[in-house]
């Protein structure tokens, strides 16, 4: 068990690199034919790592290379139509909750229509938009269902413009002409609204910690962490906040609720049983060791929040999942008492060092 002390957050952190825009940036670019960027670099997430690795399998030549894709759903889900495109009949290694999760294999792929339903997850989506240019004929990918997390795709065709590949919105999905070829394109990895949310959070309870590195225009989804704290913490009336197209900022926005004495209501939330948790499970234990009652609907996540501090002195779970664990560190600057949780090792993730940061910044 680690001991999280209470208090407020101050200082400057710099946001750490979004992992999903370093995803795309990996993949473009092995499929231009550069293989500068495969070797794990200090500060790689656990994800980008994952990437990396199934990467340079794939450069070996192997036609049955193993793919590890650890606990990341991105390098599984973007890579499996990729490496059938290419030829490849690989074995897919899937760490924890990952084999669990939904999975869509790809024996062969050939061009035509792919019928995809919208929401489950836009991973299968950007999966098939870096692979149907590598095919001769043309393809259309078509949704039964609405898209959400339409952000993640939108920074996908981002990154395929950059590399002078085309994918084309269309009524119901995209059109995807064959025969493309990827160029090698220069461009930095994002700083990532994801993490940067925890800090974001602290501050709207309290905290005074200054993030740079973000772009206010990027496509990422969780770039609404901004007007979701916004809607929280202004006034007393109930709200009602929609995740379905920001679902990895839906933990840390549930203890932000929890610390306002209001009603907030989530919805959106049928994704969030199919991530490294239920992650809807996990936030009504976590808040209820706070002190706070939360109703764990079907269709709706409903928080009662409190008038004070959070209630601190216990354990608390992570339940292996990195965004649990960073909201719990969140609710523990406005506990009454010291907080304890299982693991921080599950942090790496998506976030290497951010629990050594957070304890770095604690106000003295």
């Amino acid at each position: 068990m680690t001991t999280l002390a209470p208090g407020p957050r101050v200082g400057e952190i710099v946001a750490p690199p979004s992992k999903s825009h370093a995803h795309r940036l990996l993949i473009a670019n092995f499929l231009a034919g550069d293989r500068a960027a495969l070797a794990d670099a200090a500060g790689d997430s656990a994800d980008v790592v994952a990437t990396k690795r199934c990467l340079r399998a794939l450069a070996s030549g192997d036609p049955r290379p193993v793919l590890d894709c650890g606990e990341s759903g991105s390098t599984l889900r973007f890579l499996a139509p990729v490496a059938a495109a290419l030829g490849r009949s690989p074995e897919y290694v899937r760490r924890g909750r990952l084999a669990d999760r939904p999975f869509k294999a790809y024996p062969t792929l050939a061009a035509g229509v792919h019928e995809l339903p919208g929401d489950v997850s836009s991973q299968f989506v950007t999966g098939l938009l870096f692979a149907l240019p590598l095919l001769a004929g043309d393809s259309r990918i078509r949704f039964t269902s609405p898209l959400e997390s339409r952000g993640y795709v939108d920074m996908t065709v981002a990154v395929l413009r950059g590399a002078g590949v085309v994918a084309t919105e269309t009524e119901d999905g995209y059109a995807v002409p064959g025969g493309q070829r990827y160029r090698a394109q220069s461009a930095a990895v994002e700083g990532d609204w994801s993490g940067a949310a925890f800090w974001l959070a602290m501050n709207a309870l309290g905290s005074s910690v200054a993030v740079t590195g973000l772009q206010e225009d990027s496509a990422q989804p969780d770039r609404a962490i901004g007007p979701m704290l916004a809607a929280l913490i202004a006034g007393s009336d109930p709200v009602v906040l929609d995740v379905s197209q920001c679902p990895d900022v839906f933990p840390v926005l549930t203890v932000v609720a929890a610390a306002r004495p209001r009603r907030t209501t989530f919805t959106g939330v049928a994704r969030l049983r199919l991530k490294e948790c239920d992650r809807a499970a996990a936030m009504a234990e976590t808040l209820d060791r706070f002190g706070v009652r939360a109703e764990n609907g079907a269709s709706e996540f409903v928080v009662h929040g409190v008038d004070g501090r959070l209630r601190g002195g216990g354990a608390f779970r992570s339940f292996g999942d990195h965004r649990v664990a960073m909201s719990v560190a969140v609710g523990a600057t406005v506990a009454d008492g010291v907080v304890s949780l299982d693991d921080i090792a599950c942090a790496a993730k998506s976030y290497p060092g951010f629990f050594e940061i957070f304890e770095s910044r604690r106000s003295t």
